[in-house]
């Protein structure tokens, strides 16, 4: 075979492996949560306040996708905080759901809570992972009580990072 076919086919091959390859990435969305009642009492790592999270996602492909979720937890002082199991999800195609700070904590189960306090302030990643891309959006809020007026808005989209 001439020397030239032999470089064609081997370009043909990369290229159709390096697609193939592309297809079986996984998207990554590692979205920041902020949850709880921040008060002088606890290690003032922000503002006292009432923090929420809510994280939209957005299925907007034609076919239903199915995920997985985690949360990562951030501990003051630079110390690595505990990782909950990856539980799964799904949405059909052109559904959205929300996580928020209940279902954060549902999430990170009563027994790493219990490990850490049972906090009433919790911050840290939700981390999702699909091999279809989403559309992910977090919404933060924050009151000066927990009964009190929402006093910040913020709103972020979150993009993915191939892996």
């Amino acid at each position: 075979m001439p020397s030239c076919t032999k470089l064609l086919l081997s370009a043909v091959f990369a290229t159709l492996f390096a697609s193939s390859a592309q297809s079986q990435s996984i998207s990554e969305y590692a979205v920041k949560f902020i949850c709880g009642t921040q008060t002088t009492k606890n290690v003032a790592v922000v503002a006292p306040g009432v923090y929420f999270t809510a994280i939209n996602v957005h299925n907007p492909s034609k076919e239903g996708v199915k995920f997985k979720k985690k949360v990562a937890i951030a501990l003051p002082a630079e110390k690595g905080g505990p990782i909950s199991t990856l539980v799964d999800a799904a949405l059909n195609s052109d559904q959205a759901f929300e996580i928020d700070c209940p279902d954060i904590l549902k999430i990170v189960g009563p027994e790493i809570l219990k490990g850490l306090g049972s906090p009433t302030f919790l911050k840290g990643f939700v981390v999702i992972q699909s091999a279809s891309e989403l559309d992910v959006v977090a919404v933060y809020t924050t009151a000066t009580s927990a009964g009190g007026s929402v006093n910040t808005l913020a709103i972020q989209r979150v993009p993915a990072r191939k892996l």
